[in-house]
């Protein structure tokens, strides 16, 4: 019998490829699948992305810096379509917004003072391009673009793998969290 938490992202994300170590793949995998539980907003679409490719490089154009890309892939399935059977535009945000700030995670892994996972969004921009039909495979590309002390960019493109064909790219810049007011 398997458990919820076995069911979430957590284990497509231990054996992505790339050139991630395991640690951080298990780390991230973690506390994933806590983020995805199943009382969370589209925990179900959450559940079924598939991590493909985890992955952090030198930044060729800004030496010294890094940059991180993961990749993801989901089948279309009715629970994200909107009322043509086509992804709905804000399943396509969700994901955007879901995937590039896993990417943003990763790439916080590689500074020892960071806080990872703590991070709120401060703009989401997305750029609908094509449908993207039910039942095709979607193929979602998040690269960060910086990392800094108070802003945090990543850059994804969704892509329609089964119609060869950009649906849709969006650029989520993020912060940390403003403390509460009491």
């Amino acid at each position: 019998m398997t458990t919820d938490s076995e069911n979430l992202l957590g284990p497509t994300m231990r054996s992505a490829k790339g050139n991630v170590p395991q640690s951080i793949k298990d780390s991230l995998a973690e506390w994933y699948s806590g983020a995805a539980d199943l009382h969370r907003f589209a925990a179900p679409i959450a559940r079924r992305l598939e991590a493909t490719e985890m992955s952090v490089y030198d930044k060729t154009e800004e030496p010294g810096k890094k940059e991180a890309k993961m990749v993801f892939e989901i089948d279309v399935t009715e629970d994200m379509c909107n009322f043509g059977n086509s992804v709905h535009g804000g399943c396509s945000a969700f994901l955007i917004d879901l995937c590039s700030s896993l990417a943003i995670s990763l790439l916080a892994t590689q500074e020892p003072k960071r806080n990872v996972h703590v991070h709120v969004s401060l703009v989401l921009n997305t750029t609908y391009h094509a449908p993207a039909p039910l039942g095709c495979r979607l193929k979602i590309v998040n690269t960060t673009m910086a990392l800094g002390g108070r802003v945090m960019t990543a850059r994804a493109e969704i892509y329609d793998i089964t119609h060869n064909r950009l649906v849709a790219s969006g650029v989520h810049i993020k912060m940390p969290p403003s403390a509460p007011k009491l």
